[in-house]
């Protein structure tokens, strides 16, 4: 299984929070890449079995990187 933990971190604290998820999903039949949502492609996205988002609030909405993100990801929906 391929995992992609794709995260948005102003402060480093959600950067942290990804590579102490990673560290525990990783083992010998699960592979898991951590990026900042900034260096993933959409298309990139078909590459996983599974994602895993993070992203700081900011008045109870998700960061805008983050939120383009999944909106540009509607295409792949169902794929």
């Amino acid at each position: 299984m391929k995992i992609l933990i794709c995260y948005y971190s102003r402060t480093g604290n959600t950067a942290k929070m990804a590579e102490a998820i990673a560290q525990g999903v990783r083992n010998e039949a699960v592979s898991c890449d951590v990026r900042e949502v900034t260096a993933v492609k959409i298309d990139e996205l078909l590459d996983y079995d599974a994602l895993i988002f993070g992203s700081p609030t900011y008045y109870g909405l998700m960061a805008s990187e983050m939120k383009k993100l999944i909106d540009d990801s509607v295409k792949h929906h169902g794929k």
